[in-house]
């Protein structure tokens, strides 16, 4: 899908991952690095070939600027769309295309919400597209005894 400009949004075929993921995963490595060794890239490649993840990447002129794994998430009273790791640069620019994009084929799958998991500062570019916070996860490390 194009916005008008240079930029571009569209979901990988699995089959063409291996071709991009080079350049992917530096960006989702950077998201990648926020679960505090939870998570590899690897894992997340693995996901994606397995088909457990959808691969979507912002394009400027065929060069990927920003990518995004999603998956649909099945809860007992309704169905969502999860945006698991996203990384790149320039969301200011991208966010309304990429909203409008994935909020379609959230509803083509029987979702009725998005969610997003990403730093608290991203609140200052979503709530203007209305999104809003839905609670903050907190953590206890027990590896220390």
């Amino acid at each position: 899908m194009t916005n008008g400009s240079d930029l571009d949004f569209t979901a990988v075929p699995p089959s063409a991952v291996p071709y991009v993921w080079a350049d992917v995963e530096p960006m989702i490595a950077k998201a990648v690095e926020t679960s505090d060794g939870r998570y590899h890239t690897a894992a997340v490649l693995d996901g994606i070939l397995k088909g457990e993840l959808a691969l979507w990447l912002v394009f400027d002129n065929k060069a990927p600027v920003a990518a995004i794994t999603t998956r649909v998430v099945q809860l007992p009273k309704t169905r969502a769309m999860a945006m698991d790791w996203i990384g790149g640069d320039r969301m200011k620019e991208w966010l309304p295309m990429v909203q409008t994009t994935l909020a379609k084929y959230a509803r083509e799958y029987g979702c009725t919400e998005l969610q997003g998991y990403g730093r608290k500062a991203w609140g200052r570019w979503l709530k203007p597209h209305g999104w809003k916070t839905d609670y903050i996860a907190y953590k206890m490390d027990l590896s220390d005894g």
